[in-house]
């Protein structure tokens, strides 16, 4: 069987699959560097194994149309007739072909993980604990498809049919993710019978165990039925090959109702510093960057000093993280954290809302007025302005130093209790551009 195997890895079109498979798998990971995003995926196992998930939306109908050539290759070669002579049954022959398709598919998927995995690793904070089913899920659904070409294949076996197959399930598939969207990603739904994930997850989210069982049983049932298809020998057989995914399709049904991305309890906990010092943690996602925090950290608490009540430690704030906050600690946003390069920057982005995180959202009409004012609360503990960080247009970056010039033009007093009432603001997600009192017509 070896041997046999061995020939239909070199001479069929299955070694062709997976080293398509892997060379699009990789160049979609990497090509994310030229602008910057591979923060999609390389942060996290979790956010690799999910984002290979997303590449699927390509990969799978590859290998479904690859499935689909290579069920046709008898017939390409004009020796149906006379294989069909032979006294072993039709299955045997088969076996080693949709074998050989199996690996071929499932290498060039874990080749791409492979790929990933060097720069995961030097970047994650904690290793995770179920991601590997999702990559399992994944090797799974690409050979679900390649058996599924191959059943459809021999069962239409026309010059036209991998071509069909291949383009029609790629636009099937897009279509099917403007119908199954949602407003709430985290429960997809039906979402979660395709072979591939909708959207990305952060780095403090996992893949729900039971979305991993679920889509397990739907998608082995389905590489069942398509190998049933592909070695069934007569008509009764083949019309069997629904069972397998009805089944799979009935087990999964509970899935759909879950929460698919929860919280990774894993890689929200804290984090923190033991030398004596004040205080400093981070979520075990980002545990990697503790040591560039401690400096910045301690700084802009010794800047915050300078109100009453100030904090004594800093904590990364994640996503989701409750409020109210503790008056005793500082807060930073975990997205400043990943985009701060710089120091004195990470010390300004800590200062902002005088250590308070952002609660306003885009679409909410005051963003851009709490966006100053908490820039302007960090200039005034910083003791300049404007503070170490991005530039702004010059309209933006005018209405700024207008607000500045507003504060600083006021007793010392009052200047204190306007920055510490920004605080306090902040402290239960309240406006802080309310707090300071400057700015907007306030």
């Amino acid at each position: 069987m070896s041997g046999i195997l061995g020939i239909e890895l070199r001479r069929s079109g299955a070694l062709l699959a997976g080293t398509a498979t892997a060379v699009l798998g990789v160049a979609g990971l990497y090509l994310l560097a030229l602008t910057g995003q591979t923060g999609l995926w390389d942060q996290q196992w979790h956010l690799l194994a999910v984002f290979q998930r997303i590449m699927l939306v390509v990969l799978w109908p590859l290998a479904l149309a690859a499935g689909a050539w290579q069920a046709g290759r008898d017939r390409r070669s004009r020796i149906e007739e006379l294989l069909g002579t032979t006294p072993a049954p039709g299955w045997r022959r088969l076996r080693p072909s949709s074998l050989a398709t199996a690996l071929a598919l499932a290498a060039g998927y874990l080749l791409v993980l492979a790929a990933g995995a060097p720069k995961v690793a030097t970047a994650a904070g904690h290793p995770g604990s179920g991601w590997w089913a999702v990559v399992a899920v994944g090797v799974l659904a690409l050979v679900a498809a390649g058996f599924l070409g191959l059943g459809l294949g021999r069962l239409l076996p026309y010059a036209y049919t991998p071509a069909v197959l291949g383009a029609g399930s790629l636009a099937g598939l897009l279509a099917a993710i403007e119908v199954t969207k949602l407003d709430d990603a985290t429960v997809p739904g039906p979402a979660l019978l395709l072979p591939f994930f909708t959207s990305t997850i952060s780095e403090f989210q996992e893949v729900a165990g039971s979305v991993s069982t679920g889509q397990a049983w739907w998608l082995g049932g389905l590489a069942l039925g398509g190998l049933v298809l592909y070695l069934a020998t007569n008509r009764l057989v083949r019309l069997l090959a629904v069972v397998p995914p009805a089944l799979g399709l009935a087990l999964a049904a509970p899935m759909l109702t879950v929460t698919a991305f929860p919280v990774d309890t894993a890689a929200v906990a804290e984090v923190c510093t033991t030398d004596g010092g004040p205080r400093v943690c981070v979520t075990a996602a980002h545990s990697r960057k503790l040591a560039v925090l401690v400096a910045p950290a301690r700084e802009g608490l010794r800047l915050l000093a300078k109100l009453p009540d100030a904090p004594a430690s800093v904590h990364e704030a994640a996503p989701g993280r409750a409020h109210p906050q503790p008056a005793s600690e500082a807060w930073l946003d975990s997205d400043n954290l990943s985009q701060a390069a710089d120091p004195a920057e990470l010390t300004a982005r800590i200062l902002a809302g005088a250590g308070t995180p952002l609660c306003a959202r885009n679409e909410e009409s005051a963003y851009l007025d709490v966006l100053r004012a908490r820039a302007v609360a960090a200039a005034w503990l910083y003791g300049s302005h404007p503070v170490p960080g991005p530039a702004y247009a010059a309209a933006e970056q005018a209405q700024r130093d207008t607000m500045w010039k507003t504060l600083v033009a006021l007793p010392a007093g009052e200047q204190e209790r306007r920055v510490a009432a920004v605080r306090a603001a902040g402290l239960t997600c309240g406006d802080q551009a309310a707090a300071l009192g400057i700015g907007a017509g306030r």
